[in-house]
Formats: structure tokens, C-alpha cells, sequence
């Protein structure tokens, strides 16, 4: 039975991967399955999966690095393959000095969910210069925008809290948190209707199947371990990677990770997790600033205080939107959701900021609020948003929410709208296609390298502190100032150190390199 996977165990889903091994070399030809606009969504083929061919690179970025390109042809449904396949961009980037014949490739897994960093030669040679002399293989995962079929659904960029950022109806287009609610639900059902009719078998877009891909593309090109490099949500994919082929992976750099296994619990738990860091920025103003201490008496209630403030008395800008003005509302679960995503850039000027609201003074929230940048119409370029939501939901397994689940959480908690995004899949269509062992905390001894950003409310330390109690070889590191993906020196440092010897313990003196700047006070 199709969704009979979701009952194994990992001992036994070995058994099922070795069955479908075999079976993918079946040469099945359905019909192709042609979407709404024409296209052919769900692929067909008449040659045999997996396999892997020599092709033009996809994006100018790959041409002008000379990587040696590649498409990957795998099975949509690895456990009961049916013809319809996936196809995958692969570019491999051999450095311009080679190093240790004997190293591994370093495999990156692109995070977002669902951000393709195939076409943003920057973005790249900042994985070069980390990795050192060393073959970095990048890739689309099935589903993203280079990928066929790529799961597409722009709509959801208007509505969406990771996309259109600050000025979301999510945040504020009310001040009835259900209203909020609803501005957003309806998208996320209208895209999982839209994937279905194109032919996309939605559940097979997660975590578990992609492992399968990047193992058989491994396979392919002929190597026998890899190093795995994930940013975000592509460090759970690397631990999913790690959990069903175990023994692929020779080292592991879990960068600024977002873990299956914690982000699947209650947005409510994860959500004051988040919110500790603002309290913590401001007890770290106090310890380091005798000033910062006579103006912020009570620290640790600021925060909760500021946005009682705003909860009774919200702030409220008009925009142009068209020819048309429109209103947004900023309340207190805005101001969290806010430090929520704009800390790494805003934390300095948090203690005025507190006091200042407290004080019903609001001439910094225009700023704060980024009224200035208003866009009325919201894009996501590099991202493929039906993947994004299909990556969150379907990695869910059975742990997804009910809609009344997800009403109560935020009836309790309205920030949880502005924050990370499980709440909604309450409205996604279907559970993923993965093991009930899916969430597990991973079991490893692989060496592995946790790297985190102090002003990342996302993913934090604490996310490589309990990975730690289920890898005893794993190491960490906290870089000072700087938030979700942090570029500096010592992050290139550290990780090619780590991959020069991934058993000798790093040395971490850089991580302060970047120094905290000045507290803005009163």
C-alpha cells in the first residue's frame, strides 16, 4: 500500500530501499501528465532511473565557474516507482588548485526551504572559499526552480510570513489575529490543489526522498563517501541524509541549522524559545554597559512590557498601495515577529527601542517597521514556494497539525503567525510520504560541525546542544554579532579546518572577530 512506508522502522525501510533499487530499473512509460499552462509537470520517461547525464549547465553563474553539469533523472516515488521522474540539475566545481586527492566531494544542501543558490555566483564562491581546495557539488533538489517539475506557487509570496517579511497580511493586515489567519490559509490550500492537478505527487517532496536523490547522484559520479554541507533547513536534510545512509558521510557542516526534529514540535514551544534571545540581548547590554543597566532596571520584563504597550495601543501606518492607501497594523505579536526576523540588524538599537515604547513614545517604529520599504507586491525569485511549503508539511510525516490545532495555538499566541511556519500546514493536503522514525533525533557518530549565529533567534545554539547528546562528535560554534547565515572570516576558517581534520577539535578564537556594536541608549 502506498503510505504503508510511514509504518517502518529504519531497520526494516533498509529492506524497502533495497526492493526499490531493484525495481527503478524497470522501464515503465506512462503517459506525460501536462499541467494547467501546457507544460509537462509530472515527467515521464522512457529510459531507465537513476540515472545521470552530461548537459548543459543551467545558469550563467555555473557557465562562468566552468562546472561540469549534469542531469539527474530519478524516481518521483522511490518506493513504488511508476514512471514518472524527477530531473535534477547537478554541477560539479572542481577548485582551480587541486588539494588532497583523497578528499571528499563536499555536497551542499541548499536550505529556504526550497532557495535555489545554483544561479547566484556569489553565493557560490562563498561555498568555494569555505570549503578551500576542495570539489564542491551543488544542486536543485526535485522541486525547486531549476528543477522539473518545479513546484511552483507565486501566490503564496504575497501572503507568506517568510517571503513578503515585515509587511505580511500575517503581521498586519488586522488586528483580529484570526483574521491574520485566514488572509494566509486559503493560499496554502490553493497551492497544494494546484500541484495535485498538474500531476505532482505531492507527498514525495521531503526530506527522505531527497536523500535518495543526492545518494544516487553520489553513487553516479563515483564516490564513495561525501562531505555534507547544509545552510538551514538543508542542515535537517543532511541529518535525514546521515539517518537513512548512514556510512556516506565522511564529515558534516550542520551551518545555522533548522532540525527536523525540533522545528516538527508546538510553534508554541519553539516560538518562546526564539523569544528568550531578545531578552537575552538586552541582559548582555546590561552586563556589558553600566549605563545600559541604569536605563533598563527591569531587563527581563522589557520585552513582554513593550509589547503590552503596543497590544493596547498598536501603531498604525498608511501606505500607498496603487492608487489606493492602505492601513497596516503593528501590535505586540508584530514587534516580536519583527525581532524575529530582523535582530542581526536591529539588536543595538533594542534598549532604546523598549524604553521608548514603554514610554508611549513610537518616532522610531516607522524605521523599525520598515514602513519605507513597502512593496504591495511581494516576489520570491529564487524560490520555489510550493516546495517551501511541500519541505515544512511533508516532513511533518503524521505530526501535522489540525486546523484546530492551529487556531487554539494562536489564539493563545498570535506571534506564532509572523514565526515559523508548521502552524499552516493544518491546511496542506496531504501527510508526507516518510518513515515514522522520520523526526527522530539522529544516532551518529560522524564527526560533524554546528555553526551558529548569536543574534539568530531562529537557530541558535541550543539547536547544536541537544543534537550533541545523540552525536558525541559533534563540535560548535557561536559567531559573535552576527545572525542567520553568517559571512566571515572565521566561518571559512573554521570549516576548512574541521574538513582538514573533522576529529581534531577546532580552534573557535575568531568567533568574536566581529565585534558587537555600539547599544544605542537614551
Amino acid at each position: 500500500m502506498k503510505r504503508s512506508r510511514s509504518l517502518l522502522n529504519l531497520s526494516s525501510s533498509t529492506l524497502v530501499r533495497s526492493m526499490a533499487t531493484f525495481l527503478v530499473f524497470a522501464v515503465i512509460s506512462p503517459p506525460v501528465v501536462v499541467a494547467q499552462d501546457g507544460t509537462a509537470n509530472a515527467i515521464s520517461s522512457t529510459g531507465d532511473a537513476p540515472r545521470l547525464e552530461a548537459s548543459g549547465c543551467v545558469t550563467d553563474a555555473l557557465k562562468a565557474m566552468q562546472a561540469e553539469c549534469y542531469t539527474f533523472y530519478g524516481q518521483e516515488d522511490w518506493s513504488e516507482p511508476n514512471g514518472q521522474l524527477v530531473e535534477l540539475p547537478v554541477a560539479v566545481i572542481t577548485p582551480e588548485q587541486a588539494g588532497s586527492p583523497n578528499a571528499p566531494p563536499v555536497v551542499f544542501f541548499p536550505g529556504g526551504p526550497g532557495y535555489s543558490v545554483i544561479g547566484n555566483r556569489d553565493y557560490i564562491e562563498q561555498l568555494r572559499k569555505d570549503i578551500g581546495n576542495r570539489t564542491l557539488i551543488v544542486m536543485d533538489h526535485r522541486g525547486f526552480i531549476h528543477a522539473k517539475p518545479m513546484l511552483a506557487c507565486p501566490d503564496y509570496a504575497e501572503v507568506s510570513p517568510y517571503h513578503n517579511i515585515i509587511h505580511t497580511p500575517a503581521i498586519t493586515s488586522s488586528l483580529d489575529p484570526m483574521e491574520r489567519m485566514d488572509a494566509i490559509t486559503g493560499e496554502v490550500v490553493a497551492c497544494y490543489r494546484k500541484l495535485e492537478s498538474e500531476g505532482v505527487d505531492v507527498a514525495e517532496y521531503n526530506q527522505y526522498a531527497v536523500s535518495r536523490d543526492v545518494d544516487e547522484i553520489r553513487r553516479l559520479l563515483g564516490y564513495d563517501t561525501i562531505d555534507a554541507f547544509g545552510s538551514s533547513t538543508g542542515s535537517g536534510t543532511v541529518l535525514s541524509y546521515m539517518q537513512y545512509h548512514p556510512g556516506n558521510v565522511r564529515a558534516a557542516i550542520l551551518g545555522w541549522p533548522w532540525f527536523t526534529s525540533l522545528r516538527n514540535r508546538s510553534p508554541l514551544d519553539e516560538f518562546y524559545v526564539a523569544k528568550q534571545t531578545f531578552s537575552d540581548v538586552l541582559a548582555l547590554c546590561t552586563a556589558n554597559s553600566e549605563r545600559c543597566r541604569e536605563q533598563l532596571t527591569a531587563w527581563f520584563l522589557a520585552i513582554d512590557r513593550a509589547r503590552r504597550t503596543l497590544d493596547n495601543q498598536p501603531f498604525v501606518a498608511t501606505v500607498q498601495d496603487g492608487d489606493k492607501e492602505k492601513r497596516l497594523y503593528f501590535d505586540g505579536a508584530a514587534f516580536l515577529d519583527t525581532l524575529y526576523l530582523m535582530l542581526p540588524s536591529d539588536y543595538a538599537q533594542l534598549p532604546r527601542l523598549v524604553n521608548e515604547i514603554q514610554a508611549d513614545d513610537y518616532s522610531s517604529l516607522a524605521r523599525f517597521f520598515r514602513i519605507d520599504e513597502y512593496q504591495p507586491n511581494t516576489q520570491a525569485p529564487n524560490y520555489a514556494l510550493g516546495y517551501f511549503l511541500a519541505h515544512v508539511c511533508n516532513d511533518m510525516g503524521t505530526n501535522r497539525p489540525t486546523p484546530a490545532d492551529s487556531r487554539a495555538a494562536i489564539q493563545r499566541e498570535p506571534g506564532i503567525l509572523g514565526f515559523e511556519p508548521p502552524w499552516l500546514c493544518a491546511w496542506w493536503g496531504v501527510d508526507g510520504d516518510v518513515p515514522s522514525s522520520h523526526s527522530d533525533p539522529l544516532q551518529s557518530a560522524t564527526p560533524a560541525l554546528s555553526i551558529h549565529g548569536q543574534m539568530d533567534p531562529c537557530c541558535g545554539t541550543r539547536w547544536g546542544e541537544v543534537l550533541s547528546r545523540t552525536m558525541p562528535n559533534l563540535q560548535t560554534i557561536e559567531i559573535q554579532a552576527k545572525g542567520h547565515s553568517p559571512v566571515t572570516e572565521c566561518r571559512s576558517q573554521v570549516i576548512s579546518a574541521f574538513l582538514d581534520d573533522p576529529m581534531a577539535r577546532i580552534d573557535t578564537s575568531c568567533a568574536d572577530e566581529v565585534p558587537l556594536e555600539p547599544w544605542a541608549l537614551q
